[in-house]
């Protein structure tokens, strides 16, 4: 009975520890304007304890935002906002024709730039491996504003988007 018991509880405790990091829906390609940037850089630091949960050099989404959609809003518009996204880029040139969807995650790095991109999901003629090249070419020249809080300087984890895309020819 004692076995069985902690083998349970073992269980609800592994289950409520891989869930307890939810992921936060950012769009890297959206950038903020001139204009929104200085508000962004004003408001920052009095945010900082409001949306963020930092441990050591990483920082996630308060979990307490899902409920809160205009805090959430305030917090994605302030730390996950790219601060410039370049309009074009060149598509790697294995990249497959048609179209497809893909979810992916990622971390902005402490430097303001996307890294540790994961793919979650694929559907279309991408593999996980072209959706990564595609995300990591469109991102290339991406940049956020660094996340630093009483001079120390942070990276912000659990981001995912999704994209779809068409990279048929206009002749095909």
């Amino acid at each position: 009975m004692k076995k069985v018991f902690f083998l349970s509880h073992l269980l609800f405790l592994s289950i409520s520890f891989y869930g307890s990091e939810n992921y936060f829906s950012c769009d890297p390609k959206k950038f903020l304007s001139e204009d929104m940037l200085e508000k962004v850089k004003l408001h920052r630091e009095s945010a900082f304890n409001i949306c963020l949960s930092c441990n050591g050099q990483s920082c996630n989404f308060k979990n307490e935002l899902i409920s809160d959609d205009k805090s959430l809003s305030i917090c994605k518009r302030l730390f996950c906002t790219p601060s410039f996204a370049s309009r074009g880029f060149e598509i790697p040139a294995a990249t497959p024709r048609g179209k497809s969807v893909f979810k992916f995650q990622y971390v902005i790095s402490t430097e303001g730039r996307i890294k540790d991109i994961d793919i979650t999901s694929v559907k279309g003629v991408f593999s996980s491996r072209d959706a990564k090249e595609f995300i990591k070419a469109l991102t290339r020249k991406t940049k956020f504003i660094p996340i630093t809080y009483e001079n120390k300087t942070y990276e912000l984890k659990g981001l995912q988007s999704e994209m779809n895309v068409n990279t048929r020819l206009g002749y095909e």
